[in-house]
């Protein structure tokens, strides 16, 4: 994979949250069986069963868990290192407040 810049790198970390939020939904959803009867006399049976195995999407979950704390660190390390363009801070911008006389 190629380098990419931080604002690619921004983009992409919302990209991984949403996926990783759509798996933990997913997975939420489908790790239990739920039997349920209806009607007075319990006549009708409701079964929902998984549709997916549930080791594979906590192993995605947690694959894309890891890309994002290494991105996070990637991230935060490459800022340490970069200047800001075109910005030099003024800490006389904050002013002093002067007792009233």
């Amino acid at each position: 994979m190629p380098a990419i810049t931080i604002s690619e790198a921004l983009g992409w970390r919302d990209i991984l949250q949403k996926r990783y939020q759509e798996l933990v939904n997913l997975r939420n959803e489908n790790s239990r069986t739920v039997n349920r009867y209806i009607g007075a006399n319990a006549d009708k049976n409701e079964v929902t069963t998984p549709t997916y195995s549930v080791k594979a999407l906590d192993k995605l979950i947690t694959g894309i868990a890891r890309e994002m704390r290494l991105l996070d660190a990637a991230l935060k390390n490459t800022n340490a290192t970069v200047k800001v363009k075109g910005y030099e801070q003024d800490d006389a911008v904050l002013g002093e407040i002067e007792q009233a006389a």
